[in-house]
């Protein structure tokens, strides 16, 4: 009776090892997600010269000076400008 009884915690403390075992795998896989993601979704912003409204980095248009702008509208106005 008794060596079942140990037998039965044996198996449970094995059992409960690798559950903890696959669920610290299972956490950490899914905070190295989590983070991937957060880094994928952050951009500089940068101000149009034009109006001021300010559009993601990639987004932006730029003239031959390197000034943003938020459309190519801006870029052209602002240009029509300067003359």
């Amino acid at each position: 009776m008794i060596v079942r009884l140990l037998f039965f915690i044996l198996v449970f403390a094995i059992v409960w090892v690798i559950y903890r075992q696959f669920a610290k795998a299972i956490v950490a896989k899914s905070k190295s997600v989590k983070k991937a993601d957060k880094a994928n979704h952050e951009e500089s912003m940068v101000k149009c010269a034009t109006c001021g409204t300010f559009v993601p980095l990639s987004h932006a248009v730029y003239d031959h000076n390197q000034v943003a702008f938020c459309s190519m509208e801006h870029k052209i106005e602002h240009s029509d400008q300067q003359k």
